[in-house]
């Protein structure tokens, strides 16, 4: 015969509980809760808030000053293969100059008498000009190529930046490991964006412009030419903005998902740069460190006219205005990976 199902003959033997005895607290949950969430930063399966995205980006770069350090020393390499040849092209005519010191900064009282300043005179460039016309040519063809080799590095930094987000403290073969890794896609990026913008450029600089050209300058307003001028200078600027923001959306994508694709990144990166967060986050970043390289500039008056400590001090300035530019460049970069969707698999 069955046995019937009794529950009660499987209840376990134990005294019943005390109604008066006072209850467990209750375990906490493992899942953080809206509000720890809020207060971390980051809304309930979002990506973080704008405060959060720039501390992450202004830590990364603080923790990327050996990176940094090797950027301004690759930079001022570049550099140098167009100066170097310059100031050798230059010193023998300038060092035999009759005003030699007051072309040096540093006139004396003949050179004071004779109405010669400190700096260059507009008569002796000119005269260097029409003598060294052949070293000019060939350093204007140099030069081109430097700004394309440093645009190509510009896209080995940016691998390099984004694919040690979260770190800490970069360490140099680290930096170099990530951009080689990403350099083809990200290069892929950079044309793609100078391809663009070079679009932009003939549809406002030459389209635009030529199909209102004649009604600007016939107009009875004589500033309509000139205010015309400068919002197509503005539409250009906006653009440059704008098409900024979705390389380094696409560049972040791309790193930070471990994608190949350019095409498909950018289409992402088209996406992204309509968020607010992302243009606040540029702002802030970039006017930050345009701020601070434009205040760089009054300090160069103070070594006007002192020599070798002049151009040293200004040498010092200048390097110390691109450090800054690279390093808002790595904190931008850092804050836009923070603010990648999580569901992006991290390297």
């Amino acid at each position: 015969m069955e046995r019937p199902n009794d529950p009660g003959l499987t209840t376990p033997l134990g005294p019943l509980p005390d109604p008066g005895a006072p209850r467990p607290a209750p375990v906490p949950s493992r899942r953080p809760s809206a509000r720890a969430t809020r207060a971390a930063g980051a809304p309930p399966g979002g990506p973080p808030r704008l405060g959060a995205a720039l501390r992450a980006g202004l830590r990364h770069a603080g923790g990327s000053w050996r990176p940094l350090l090797l950027v301004l020393s690759v930079q001022l390499g570049l550099a140098l293969t167009v100066v170097a040849p310059l100031a050798g092209a230059l010193a023998e005519p300038l060092d035999h100059h009759a005003h030699a010191s007051a072309l040096a900064g540093a006139p004396d009282d003949a050179d004071r008498e004779l109405g010669w300043e400190a700096g260059m005179h507009p008569g002796v460039w000119r005269d260097l000009g029409r003598q060294q016309e052949g070293v000019f040519s060939a350093l204007s063809l140099a030069f081109f190529w430097v700004c394309v080799a440093g645009w190509v590095f510009g896209a080995f930094a940016a691998g390099g930046f984004l694919g040690t987000v979260g770190s800490g403290r970069v360490r140099l073969g680290a930096f170099v490991e990530a951009g080689a890794r990403r350099f083809g896609p990200l290069l892929r990026v950079g044309i793609a964006f100078a391809l663009a913008y070079y679009l932009l450029g003939r549809l406002v600089l030459e389209a635009w412009a030529g199909s209102v050209a004649s009604d600007e300058h016939m107009a009875a307003s004589q500033g309509t030419a000139f205010w015309g001028e400068r919002v197509r200078e503005g539409v250009m600027v906006l653009g440059f903005l704008w098409l900024r923001l979705v390389a380094d959306s696409a560049r972040a994508h791309l790193v930070l998902t471990g994608r190949r694709g350019a095409l498909r990144a950018l289409a992402a990166g088209v996406a992204r740069a309509l968020s607010p967060r992302r243009w606040a986050l540029a702002a802030l970043v970039g006017g930050v460190a345009f701020g601070a390289i434009v205040g760089l500039g009054p300090l160069s008056r103070l070594f006007a006219g002192t020599g070798t400590v002049g151009l040293l001090g200004t040498f010092a300035l200048i390097q110390g205005a691109v450090l800054l530019r690279w390093a808002s460049r790595a904190a931008l970069l850092g804050g836009l990976a923070a603010l990648e969707p999580p569901s992006a698999p991290r390297p």
